[in-house]
């Protein structure tokens, strides 16, 4: 049916470009004409870390529920395949896309709007959050981790109104990254009872010192800014707090005396809470310390089943690896091989330590954010209150500071926004797609994704039962999440060319900055200047003009 629909809907837009043409006029895409097909729903999938399992699992559960309903899955392995499939809409039957890799959403709808007339290439899902999931009562946008869609709106905004925010994704992963451990490699190096997970980022230099003295090391993969995601930008938000972090990824920075926020600024290249973050790299990753593998850049450079491989095995020594959740699929599905799944685990993120000098940058008093929190022991004390191992708090501790430790202890790296599915304006099947993406989000949904994917977890609250070592390590990391990424959802980053993590100037990612043996820049102040400079007088009145 629907191929003969396409071929009838080609023909009547052959037709009619013939008849513009002879009036010498443009064809124009008009999403309004397309006749709705409620029966076939054509997928597009490309190959990332967690495999298809899951999608088909999906695909013969959502089958059941709607008899007659057919759901026909491609995979692919290249993303160019999907976003040739979108520019050539006139000849696609995909009604959903997951997903497409982009510097931000914002920059991915404008990029496709050009084939189409100017119209959108891609239509909004504001309609599928607001959506109720049957039986449940929960809309799909409230059952989603609390500060999930603060990843993946299309654009920033000059107010905290969110009424007038668009959404032409939805992730279908939480895309989790931590700080992974071999149990084995650790408990032979220092002796099980001898040591305990770090509640700060104090403890874990500490604990790495330790295995170091043992011939044990962290593994990380320089040019791959696995450090970068995992550990750098939690600690930035962690030291800012969610809101303040999140004015980074919006352009608002605070003028000279830090009195009141200035919209579209350089100045958020002064957030203490990066440079913060920046010394807490240096101190693990760089070479001088030897925390880190001295060879680890040289492993296999983009090959991640090599790092993967080393560091499940426990003859290896690596005691520690920042990864995502999609750690254990890869291994199955790259090596067939998982090494002793019941020893790798995830541990919930260090909060970094200055976080005890932590003011608040964007309020004219700059009141300090933990004042009765005066030193590291103290704050591991509130973070064992926080994660429930005592019942206590150390004297003086007040609830808002209670609150903001219980905020970072929780903050977690998602890579939600680079594990997106989308829906094309030219599809067919827009209500059926819609009913996928929310049976995606019901609990059938959640458990059906979550039987069929090593580690891989959806983006939703759900209580899940019966997981393996390793996946109830990343869900007791991850399930009440602060989860913060490489936000590039505002035109300031995806179109006028602003840089988060990386520099024009230099060559490489922020990891490979770090743990080169010869460095470009010797300090995380250092590196912080360049950032400065690179973002400020001149050069920065040259981004702004593009989006002005």
């Amino acid at each position: 049916m629907k191929n003969i629909k396409k071929i009838a809907s080609l023909m009547m837009a052959l037709l009619l470009l013939l008849s513009m043409a002879a009036c010498g006029e443009k064809e124009t895409f008009d999403p309004n004409n397309i006749e709705e097909d409620n029966t076939t729903l054509d997928i597009m999938c490309l190959h990332k870390g967690y495999g298809f399992q899951w999608l088909t699992a999906l695909k013969e559960g959502f089958e059941a529920a709607n008899p007659g309903v057919e759901v026909k899955i491609t995979t692919i392995s290249k993303n160019d395949i999907i976003r040739g499939d979108v520019r050539n809409y006139k000849k696609s039957e995909i009604d959903l896309y997951f997903d497409i890799y982009a510097t931000g959403m914002g920059g991915l709808v404008q990029e496709y709007s050009s084939y189409y007339g100017g119209k959108q290439a891609l239509r909004p899902l504001n309609e599928v959050l607001a959506t109720q999931i049957p039986g449940e009562g929960i809309t799909v946008a409230d059952k989603l981790h609390d500060t999930m869609l603060a990843s993946y709106r299309a654009e920033g905004r000059d107010t905290a109104d969110t009424a007038d925010d668009v959404y032409y994704g939805l992730p279908y992963m939480q895309g989790a990254m931590g700080l992974y451990y071999n149990e084995t490699v650790i408990n032979e190096a220092l002796g099980e009872g001898n040591w305990k997970l770090p509640n700060t980022t104090d403890e874990l230099i500490a604990l790495c010192e330790r295995l170091k003295e043992a011939g044990c090391y962290m593994l990380v993969p320089g040019e791959l800014d696995q450090y970068t995601r995992t550990l750098f930008i939690p600690n930035w938000a962690q030291y800012e707090g969610f809101e303040n972090w999140l004015k980074f990824y919006e352009g608002v920075g605070y003028d000279k005396d830090r009195s009141r926020e200035s919209q579209l600024s350089s100045l958020i290249y002064m957030q203490q809470g990066r440079l913060e973050s920046l010394k807490v790299a240096y101190d693990l990753i760089s070479p001088e310390n030897g925390f880190v593998l001295s060879n680890s850049a040289e492993i296999g450079t983009n090959n991640l089943n090599d790092y993967q491989k080393r560091f499940v095995n426990p003859k290896n020594k690596l005691a520690l690896y920042p990864c995502g959740d999609w750690l254990m699929q890869e291994l199955k599905d790259n090596s067939g091989e998982t090494g002793d799944a019941s020893v790798i685990k995830m541990m919930k993120t260090p909060v970094i330590s200055s976080i005890i000098d932590s003011v608040n940058g964007y309020s004219a008093d700059q009141e300090a954010r933990l004042p009765n929190i005066s030193d590291d022991a103290t704050l591991s004390a509130v973070i064992d209150y926080v994660d429930g191992k005592v019942d206590t708090l150390p004297a003086g501790v007040t609830d808002a500071e209670v609150a903001f430790v219980k905020q970072a202890r929780n903050t977690v790296s998602s890579q939600a926004d680079m594990h997106m599915v989308y829906a094309p304006e030219f599809s067919d099947a827009k209500a059926l797609a819609n009913k996928f993406l929310v049976y995606m989000a019901s609990n059938e949904g959640i458990q059906t994704l979550k039987d069929h994917c090593v580690g891989g977890f959806a983006p939703y609250k759900y209580e899940y039962q019966n997981l393996s070592v390793t996946e109830q390590s990343i869900y007791d990391a991850t399930k009440e999440g602060v989860f913060v990424g490489d936000y590039k959802f505002h035109e300031l980053f995806f179109f006028a060319g602003a840089r988060s993590t990386s520099l024009s100037s230099a060559a490489g990612t922020m990891d490979s900055y770090i743990t080169s043996p010869v460095r470009v820049f010797q300090s995380a102040e250092e590196l912080t200047n360049e950032f400065l400079q690179e973002n400020s007088g001149a050069k920065w009145d040259s981004i702004i003009s593009k989006i002005s």
